[in-house]
């Protein structure tokens, strides 16, 4: 049986032509639909990546309002005014609605099943529990309840850590989906370029004889476009296609040109984004961690000037600035003086007294006159700016007032080699610093008045205890003796060595109050060993009783004169009200009074004078009679 011939060998050339005709449409027609289907794959992956962006973006934007409301309650609750703090807290607020907003609109273009919803959705939960905590502080705040405040700004701190850990996960996974969308673009760059090329391959296999010339140049672009496409799925967006034709291989590689430049400035933006968001957090979080610790070791110091050397040290050091200062106010509030500073030049300043007029030269005259931050970005440009020949190379000022309950107590001033080196987070977080330092700076003060006032009445009651017990003892025996029999009562304290303790005797001072009032003398025979220490320290502990023992009865002892005294008052005052005779009232007295001890007589003159004296109306002696 004859084998069947095929029909393509007996058509004509035209039919042939018009076959192979047929066949480039129709390849060419895959070849669009498939570049279609690539271009729309690409461009939805595109739009994928920049609602990834815009999603990760808003996330980190919220965190970071979040930060600033925290930080605003925080730095408007230290200055304690209201209507202040109901503005910036106001505004925080909104500012952080508006946030959520986007969140819950964002939230609402995904499945109800996507995890990324959810983590969105308990991220605008959480927004919402720090709205609903920090907005109240307002009302609390209007009525100067600012243990209120601070109440809820503990909790804002609290609840801070869960925000953080919902938007982690809503920026992971955003950043998963990121990273998907950039697969599915390069994929979809790669199937761009791989799908035509296939049916191109086949179109030049179909037309050899036609195209033969032009396969070489055809393949050489292929290859050109197909090796950019995997440089660009690697990851190197940089990647460009030279335009050498202006076919279609040319318009291709424009379009692949476009694609990579947008792929490019995506990325670049996402991740400048990033590093942004992430570079102020860092920035924020190191600064608030120096302000902590500074204001924690300053907190620790007692003595003021200790304790403001020891802040401008710490300031500069953690933070990196040319000089930092302290001006407190002078007692009449006409001057700033430098109390401490952290430069060679501010020392020098400190040598000679260095002082400023309130509310006329520099920056920190303004600042203590009115009790407001400012900061000279550019102090060359700055009409304020005091410009100090110690300290030559700044660039940026900022002071900051020292406040005590409302008080302005002097100015922090800090000062920077680079110009616009400060920004208004940075007043933010080193106000509620130098509101600490300005509190520790305060507590320290108040606690030197203290001890002086301390220091001054135990001298004072030492004073008056050395009088007491001079007048005690000028009553009584003052010295007694241990026979190792009896105890008995000496005329005068016995005579002792010079020393201390000579190996055979021992004197151990009786204190009270700092005050010596007597002593106690040991005396051992050649034979006995000499006194240890340990024997000494026990003789003191037992002076430290005695002179302890010794005020309780003295105290007692004046207790129960005083009381004697007021009796004998209240009967003699009882005595005089029961008559009203001139005479019966005078010997009453006088009776009364004679019973005083020590009194020998007593004589009572009345009436105008009669030569050299009074007459004499009555007088009794110590036994009572007249």
């Amino acid at each position: 049986m004859k084998a069947r011939k095929r029909p393509m060998y007996r058509m004509s050339m035209r039919a042939r032509l018009g076959i192979g005709l047929a066949v480039v449409t129709v390849l060419l027609f895959i070849t669009g639909v498939l570049f279609f289907e690539q271009i729309t794959t690409l461009a939805s992956a595109i739009v994928q990546l920049q609602i990834a962006e815009q999603q990760l973006s808003t996330a980190l934007e919220a965190q970071h309002w979040v930060a600033g409301l925290i930080l605003t309650i925080q730095a408007e609750r230290e200055r304690q005014i209201a209507s202040s703090f109901a503005d910036n807290v106001g505004a925080a607020a909104h500012a952080l609605e508006a946030r959520k907003d986007q969140l819950i609109a964002q939230a609402a273009l995904l499945p109800e099943d996507d995890p990324l919803r959810s983590h969105m959705e308990q991220t605008v939960s959480s927004l919402q529990e720090i709205l609903d905590t920090a907005v109240p502080t307002i009302r609390y705040a209007e009525a100067h309840n600012w243990t209120a405040v601070q109440i809820r700004a503990t909790r804002l701190l609290e609840m801070h850590r869960q925000t953080e850990w919902n938007v982690y996960r809503m920026v992971t996974t955003a950043r998963y989906r990121r990273q998907q969308a950039q697969e599915r673009a390069t994929l979809a760059a790669r199937r761009l370029v791989t799908g035509p090329t296939l049916a191109i391959i086949f179109l030049l296999v179909g037309v050899a004889l036609v195209t033969i010339v032009n396969v070489e140049g055809v393949v050489r672009e292929l290859n050109r476009l197909g090796a950019s496409a995997r440089r660009l799925a690697e990851g190197r967006f940089d990647e460009r296609v030279p335009i050498t034709r202006e076919d279609e291989f040319g318009q291709l590689a424009r379009t692949f040109n476009l694609m990579a430049e947008q792929l490019e400035e995506l990325y670049t933006s996402l991740e400048q984004r990033v590093a942004e968001r992430t570079e102020t957090l860092q920035r924020r979080t190191m600064q608030l961690e120096a302000a902590a610790r500074v204001a924690r070791e300053a907190a620790a110091i007692r003595d003021v000037d200790t304790l403001l050397t020891e802040a401008v040290r710490l300031i500069s050091d953690r933070f990196g600035f040319y000089h930092a200062g302290i001006f407190l106010l002078d007692e009449t509030g006409e001057y700033a003086v430098l109390r401490a500073a952290s430069s060679e030049g501010g020392r020098r300043m400190l040598e000679r007294g260095h002082k400023l007029a309130v509310g006329k030269v520099g920056i920190v005259g303004y600042v203590a006159e009115t009790g407001e931050p400012r900061i000279a970005l550019d102090v060359g440009e700055d009409a304020v700016f005091f410009d100090n020949p110690d300290l030559p190379l700044t660039r940026s000022e900022m002071a900051l007032p020292l406040r005590v309950y409302g008080r302005v107590i002097g100015v922090l001033d800090v000062q920077s080699e680079q110009p616009a080196a400060f920004t208004e987070e940075d007043v933010a977080v080193l106000q509620v610093m130098a509101d600490q330092i300005a509190l520790a700076i305060e507590n320290a003060r108040l606690l030197e008045e203290s001890q002086r006032a301390l220091q001054e009445l135990e001298r004072l009651y030492g004073e008056r205890v050395r009088e007491a017990w001079r007048r005690w003892v000028s009553q009584r025996p003052t010295a007694y003796r241990y026979t190792g029999v009896t105890v008995e009562p000496l005329p005068k304290p016995p005579g002792m060595a010079a020393e201390r303790g000579n190996g055979r005797r021992l004197m151990i001072p009786i204190r009270l109050w700092g005050q010596r009032i007597g002593s106690i003398f040991l005396h051992r025979t050649e034979e006995q060993p000499p006194w240890s220490e340990e024997e000494r320290r026990l003789v003191e502990e037992i002076s430290e009783q005695i002179a302890l023992a010794l005020e309780n009865a003295r105290l007692l002892e004046e207790t129960q004169e005083r009381a004697a005294r007021e009796r004998m008052l209240s009967q003699m005052t009882a005595q005089l009200t029961r008559s009203l005779d001139i005479e019966t009232l005078l010997q009453t007295a006088l009776r009364e009074l004679a019973r005083l001890p020590e009194v020998e007589e007593i004589a009572v003159y009345l009436g105008p004078e009669e030569g050299d004296g009074y007459r004499e109306q009555a007088g009794v002696d110590s036994s009572g009679e007249e």
